[in-house]
């Protein structure tokens, strides 16, 4: 069980950042568009530097961002309502986060495999993005990469649960 749990940790870790650098992209890259634009307009029209894309690349990187987010801490993302669950034992609480990890691990696996099939989809009909012109294909191969890191911890975390009982409770830590 130490095992996997460190393969939990380790994927956590690792979608933490590919979501870290994704949300520094897209700053970025906003910050440079409206940069641009501000002194496009003050010289005139005479400087015509513009980042092509960039609403193509916010929004790419923000899909990588929320799937990276989501696999990274899957096992938070219950919202409890108190009123449910403030009569409930913690090992009932503790079942139905099982089941919820299971459900995410089920969502997973659909995402992968739908993301996969487009992938395969962009491949053969050339589909490309609208501004940029880019292959669709990579961008679902990622999406259905993260999707499956999703997948992978929801099962652990799922069998974690039922195993030891333990999950986080966020009426226990305040958060």
């Amino acid at each position: 069980m130490a095992y996997l749990l460190k393969i939990s940790t380790l994927i956590s870790r690792f979608c933490q950042f590919i979501g870290g650098i994704s949300l520094i992209i897209i700053v970025l890259t906003t910050m440079l568009d409206v940069v641009a634009r501000y002194v496009f307009k003050l010289t005139g029209g005479d400087f015509g530097f513009t980042v092509k894309g960039s609403v193509e690349i916010v929004s790419f990187f923000m899909l990588f961002a929320l799937l990276a987010a989501f696999a990274a801490f899957v096992e938070r993302s219950q919202i409890i309502v108190d009123i449910f669950t403030q009569k409930m034992s913690r090992v009932m609480k503790g079942y139905m986060m099982g089941v919820f990890m299971l459900g995410f691990f089920v969502i997973g696996a659909f995402f992968t495999w739908g993301l996969i099939e487009s992938a395969f989809d962009a491949i053969e009909f050339g589909k490309v993005t609208q501004d940029l012109r880019i292959s669709m294909m990579p961008i679902y191969l990622i999406s259905a990469f993260l999707s499956v890191l999703l997948a992978i911890r929801s099962l652990i975390e799922s069998i974690n649960i039922f195993k030891t009982g333990e999950f986080f409770d966020a009426e226990e830590t305040g958060a």
